[in-house]
């Protein structure tokens, strides 16, 4: 099936998933909760549910992330099922499918809009498909663990299986054990370095010939160890960001990456240029070519960002929304460890010396919650006079038991 000529949002179960996940992304970012509604929203969900605020949000992003002019009285329809048949005919009325534009995890600021060709995604869908589906392999389910309205979702949970002509069962929300428990031979399992440590631990008999793709965050050498020891045939790290789209591949954990066949380094390893069209792209992180063939290894994120649940989050952003508050003088973010997941703690130094700190601290999470996405708050606030340094000056850690 050739994707580039194919109008891919005329199955409605497949953009019934991308809408829906949108949808849940917008009001749970609005309300700070998500909405109790199943995953994927029937046709006759009543629209009025949501605040008109939160309707037009959805309007807004659906129209960005596809590219398309809808109707004015889009916001106002009364049933989910009016929302996929007017974006249905929105599509038909340009033509079929078009550029993507996705949007950034606004680790470093607010989020960008990245817009992708659909050209660009039909290139990296081809390669990405050969890739997974070596000669003797026979991908015959995708099974998928991610969001679908990120580009790393919309390429293997939405676009995949329709390019291998394979089905899709969207596992999300299962435990480890039970999304195990449901792979059967033949699987293509799209997850990331998190969800993929957990299924390694479950310790049930995974069936043969499954294989796997992690991308979002780097997976840890151990991890894909782990996750080829508990049975499955294959599992491939993915490296990319949002500005790019994919750029580089490996499935042994301890090689480095290899560069996709249509990019080549430009600057030394700063910037990516395609082989044949006029795009030159920067790099979000530090690489090192490690072998003469010109494999690569990630370094470290250029702009501080750290991954927290397979997000990009940059402390010093966080830091920057608490500075903001009124009642704050100076504020300091940090990560700090639960187990293998990271969470942010921070620091804060309130104006007012005589404050009452339960008050400010009741104060300062509410701005939080106003002002950032659930991912990057953090989950500690300790309170002190000054900011914690060490002996020589430099910016010091605390406990977050006690403040430093």
């Amino acid at each position: 099936m050739s994707i580039s000529a194919h109008h891919w949002f005329s199955d409605t179960d497949v953009l019934r998933r991308v809408v829906s996940d949108a949808g849940q992304a917008e009001v749970l970012r609005l309300r700070g909760s998500a909405p109790a509604l199943p995953a994927l929203w029937p046709d006759d969900l009543r629209l009025e549910g949501f605040a008109t605020r939160e309707r037009q949000a959805v309007a807004e992003t659906l129209s960005l992330l596809f590219g398309l002019t809808l109707p004015q009285d889009f916001a106002a329809a009364r049933h989910f099922g009016d929302w996929l048949r007017l974006l249905q005919e929105a599509f038909t009325a340009r033509g079929g499918a078009g550029d993507l534009t996705f949007r950034s995890s606004g680790s470093t600021g607010a989020p960008k809009a990245i817009r992708h060709s659909w050209a660009r995604f039909v290139e990296e869908l081809e390669f990405q498909a050969g890739l997974h589906e070596p000669a003797g392999a026979n991908i015959r389910r995708v099974v998928g663990l991610v969001p679908s309205h990120h580009i790393y979702g919309f390429m293997f949970v939405l676009l995949l299986p329709q390019r291998y002509g394979a089905g899709f069962i969207d596992l999300r929300g299962l435990r480890p054990a039970a999304v195990a428990e449901q792979l059967q031979p033949g699987d293509l399992v799209v997850g990331f370095p998190q969800i993929w440590q957990a299924l390694s631990e479950t310790r049930r008999p995974i069936p043969p010939q499954v294989r796997g793709i992690t991308s979002t965050a780097p997976c840890p050498a151990d991890t894909a160890r782990a996750v080829q020891a508990a049975g499955f045939t294959r599992l491939v790290e993915l490296y990319g960001s949002s500005e790019t789209a994919g750029i580089g591949w490996r499935d042994t954990p301890d090689a480095g990456f290899t560069l996709f066949p249509y990019w080549r380094f430009a600057g030394g390893t700063t910037m990516l240029r395609h082989r044949s069209r006029d795009q030159v792209v920067a790099l979000p992180d530090h690489l090192a070519v490690v072998d003469r063939a010109g494999g690569f290894v990630v370094v470290g994120r250029r702009d501080g960002a750290i991954q927290i649940g397979g997000i990009n989050v940059n402390p010093e952003h966080v830091a920057a929304v608490l500075r903001q508050h009124p009642e704050i003088a100076a504020a300091r973010v940090r990560p700090y460890r639960v187990g293998r997941t990271l969470r942010l703690k921070a620091y804060v130094v309130p104006k007012d010396t005589a404050t009452e700190i339960a008050s400010l601290r009741r104060m300062v999470e509410d701005w939080l919650r106003k002002q950032l996405l659930p991912i990057e708050r953090p989950r500690h606030l300790t309170f002190g006079l000054s900011l914690p340094d060490g002996a020589m000056g430099k910016a010091a850690d605390w406990d977050i038991a006690r403040p430093a």
